[in-house]
């Protein structure tokens, strides 16, 4: 970690809860985008740089086949900034809403983020905005099914800086060029006519449960018109009564 920022940290104590993050940015700002993919303020590469020539050209590649841009940064230890932070400014500045993602590690902690452009937003009406997914976005659901599948690799490369910034940043772009193959092999038109049908069977299923909420009522309805009446029977006369009414029985006990 850099003296400088120390010396920051502190005297934002000294002030009483000052703008760390904005002294920060002042002092380093946003660089631009590096020509390799891979900026490492960690140095993680420096004594390696066959890593980062293997990290570079996999990266390329990922772009040179998709069209998708997948930077790396490194980073000892982020202050003032998180690293979900960092990563939204480092994807705003270098890709600008381009096909693309930022991974951002902070190698001191072995813990990562990922800047992704936000979604597009589109007004249907005053006052209502959708947001429309674009074809290259990962969503967090995919990412972290990636990130399961690096998961054992990742944890046998812990003990080596370089070699878990190359396993995560190899692995990751690997795992998205598969992706997006298998969303370039998928027929076109293919989720539109699926969500067709999808519109169609929620439609449908909702018109049998209206069917059958409808038929219940009228059935409770009818049910509570019935009226319940015992039947007349002809019953003659029994005991002098006009009418016995059932059928009479007797015991008698002796002494």
């Amino acid at each position: 970690m850099r003296p400088l920022h120390w010396l920051l940290f502190c005297i934002s104590l000294l002030l009483g809860g000052q703008s760390l993050a904005q002294d920060l940015e002042d002092e380093n700002p946003i660089p631009p985008a590096p020509a390799n993919l891979v900026l490492d303020e960690a140095r993680v590469f420096a004594r390696d740089p066959q890593r980062l020539a293997v990290v570079s050209e996999t990266l390329g590649i990922l772009e040179d086949r998709h069209g998708y841009r997948l930077y790396l940064a490194t980073y000892s230890t982020l202050i003032g900034r998180s690293l979900k932070d960092q990563a939204a400014l480092l994807e705003a500045k270098w890709l600008a809403g381009q096909p693309g993602m930022v991974l951002v590690l902070e190698v001191d902690s072995y813990k990562f983020q990922f800047g992704q452009a936000p979604p597009l937003k589109d007004e249907i009406e005053p006052g209502k905005v959708i947001e429309r997914i674009r074809p290259t976005d990962f969503s967090f659901v995919e990412l972290e099914h990636i990130i399961s599948e690096l998961d054992a690799p990742l944890k046998a490369a812990t003990a080596d800086r370089a070699a878990f910034a190359e396993t995560l940043s190899t692995g990751l772009a690997a795992k998205l060029s598969i992706t997006l193959d298998q969303r370039a092999a998928a027929p076109v038109g293919n989720t539109r006519g699926r969500m067709v049908i999808l519109a169609i069977g929620l439609l449908a299923v909702t018109g049998l449960l209206a069917l059958l909420a409808v038929a219940g009522l009228k059935r409770a309805e009818a049910r509570s018109r019935d009226r319940l009446v015992f039947p007349k029977a002809a019953v003659g006369i029994r005991l002098g009564a006009p009418y016995g009414g059932g059928k009479v029985s007797s015991r008698h006990f002796g002494k």
